[in-house]
């Protein structure tokens, strides 16, 4: 974990491109996904893990109270709330807003720091990645 400056909590207005692995193929999720469209409770679980995976293997920086972490860190925490979430997450949308956006302890929103030094929050890049997947789902149909 390293400290951040407190200054790189204002969040730039986040890009529509702005996605954490560039080719939505490396995850192993979206090959489930894939094949379980049918299944929408099951599809939506699956949708959950790939953006978990997706901030794993992001080489962004990831911004929780104020510190700095690594992917993997990130999508551990993550992993750790989804898993005590029980039936208030249902959806991927329930995951992005209750789990991936903020602090449920301070309220602080979750950030994303790009190569270039700008900070986006994440609810909004997981949603650019959710699109992204969907987009690529329904052209599979």
């Amino acid at each position: 974990m390293l400290l951040m400056n407190t200054s790189v909590l204002f969040a730039d207005k986040t890009p529509s491109d702005l996605f954490l692995i560039s080719d939505i193929h490396d995850n192993s999720f979206f090959a489930i996904a894939s094949r379980n469209q049918d299944d929408k409770v099951y599809l939506e679980k699956i949708k959950i893990r790939y953006l978990i995976e997706t901030v794993q293997k992001s080489s962004l920086t990831f911004i929780r109270n104020h510190a700095a972490y690594r992917g993997i860190e990130a999508a551990a925490h993550l992993s750790w709330k989804y898993s005590f979430a029980g039936k208030r997450v249902q959806t991927t949308h329930d995951f992005i807003e209750k789990i991936a956006s903020q602090s449920i302890q301070t309220g602080t929103p979750y950030l994303v720091k790009s190569s270039e030094g700008k900070t986006y929050p994440l609810g909004d890049v997981l949603y650019n990645e959710l699109k992204r997947l969907e987009q690529s789902l329904g052209s599979k149909q």
